[in-house]
């Protein structure tokens, strides 16, 4: 059982588009700490992750210290492998917080939504007023420390065409791997898609600038869409474990899952159980999917990411029923990704295939012992097969 503690409702900033609902001043207390740390051990697990969230996770500093403390004696104790994690927004990071996470174990994910620019334009201080050179200070003390580490950038109809301008600034700021997330809670016109488009397109040569350079970076999305390529296809450990190897703990003890659907910790519909009483076999009756009709015949179904309930959910109000805008990113992403694996396979290029297949030779794909090399480089087929226009956001039936 992975879990997520949401250590605090409160944050620093005040994102226009952030699910984690209205911030107040409720921190996860230690009792609750532990108790949802207990729950990652519930089942004498060989394996466990922990991830911190809120709100902002630093403003409740010593409690994350606290629970990290008391995983690592706990995966001593069961002799686990322990991985760890923290999403946030850079404001408080300074040199001694990111060497201690580091010693630690903590694996950084920082938000910051690109260039000044970008940035500015979704995710203000709260109360107003720009945070990005609060944030770009936490990235920095990052980069400076030469730890791996990550950025994510929310992807809005505000900034969607800045997106390659942003990608440029991360990577020459010295950030190895960039998350795109699109806001999929947002209305995006065919307008902003086609810009967002023509934007990923030239991030995605940017990409493979840096490879030809010998620099390995990676953009999430660009990246899952090669890694499926190469292993043949997602598996079912690649898709979405709401609520089944996976959960989240809200500051009240109330498990939910998904971090995504703790909000303001209100609605009960969305309540799994308590940490007071949670027994492992809890699950949540979570509908799954997609169950549009045109996902069966798609060409890209067999690579494609819209079986996230959460983010069904933000699109469409259904965990199951996948919406137009994620069609249109899950089909482009696919295209640029393959441009992207074509070129890098036809120019034999190193720091591409030492990145894409290293990692796939660790993972083979279902029935293999290793991932064939052969199988791997036609990628270059998929990419040079017939496509259906990608004009716009995909009206699909079941939404209308």
């Amino acid at each position: 059982m992975d879990v997520t503690l949401v250590l605090t409702h409160d944050c620093n900033l005040g994102c226009g588009y952030c699910y984690a609902g209205a911030k107040f001043n409720k921190r996860m207390s230690r009792e609750t700490a532990q108790k949802a740390v207990d729950l990652a051990f519930s089942d004498k697990p060989s394996r466990v992750q922990l991830a911190f969230f809120g709100g902002e996770p630093l403003l409740a500093y010593d409690q994350l210290l606290e629970s990290t403390k008391y995983a690592h004696a706990r995966a001593q104790e069961h002799g686990a492998e322990l991985r760890m994690s923290v999403t946030t927004n850079g404001t408080l990071l300074d040199e001694t917080r990111a060497r201690e996470l580091h010693e630690l174990g903590v694996y950084i994910a920082l938000s910051i939504d690109g260039t000044r620019e970008a940035h500015d334009s979704g995710r203000p201080k709260m109360g107003g007023g720009s945070s990005f050179d609060d944030v770009a200070r936490g990235l920095a003390v990052l980069v400076k420390r030469g730890v791996p580490f990550e950025t994510i950038s929310v992807v809005t109809p505000q900034n969607a065409h800045l997106v390659s301008e942003s990608v440029k600034f991360l990577f020459n700021s010295g950030v190895p791997r960039i998350g795109l997330n699109p806001c999929y809670e947002a209305v995006f016109t065919d307008d902003d898609l086609a810009r967002y488009g023509r934007s990923l397109e030239s991030a995605g040569e940017t990409m493979m600038d840096w490879y030809r350079k010998g620099r390995i970076v990676s953009i999430s999305v660009l990246d899952n869409k090669i890694m499926a390529a190469i292993k043949g296809g997602l598996t079912e450990g690649d898709k979405c474990s709401l609520g089944v190897s996976a959960v989240s703990v809200a500051p009240s003890g109330n498990i939910y899952s998904c971090e995504r659907l703790v909000a303001e910790d209100e609605d009960p519909e969305n309540v799994m159980g308590h940490v007071d009483s949670w027994q492992p076999t809890h699950q949540h009756a979570c509908a799954r999917g997609p169950v549009n009709p045109e996902c069966g015949p798609c060409g890209e179904r067999w690579r494609c990411s819209s079986y996230c309930a959460c983010a069904n959910k933000a699109e469409t109000g259904r965990t199951d029923l996948a919406g137009g805008t994620q069609c249109w990113h899950e089909r482009y992403t696919a295209k640029v990704a393959d441009r992207i694996a074509e070129t890098m396979w036809h120019e034999q290029n190193e720091a591409f295939i030492a990145w894409f297949y290293g990692r796939a030779l660790a993972r083979p794909s279902a029935g293999e012992t290793t991932p064939s090399l052969e199988r791997g480089a036609a990628i270059g087929e998929i990419a040079r097969r017939p496509r259906a226009p990608i004009t716009g956001r995909k009206k699909l039936n079941v939404i209308l």
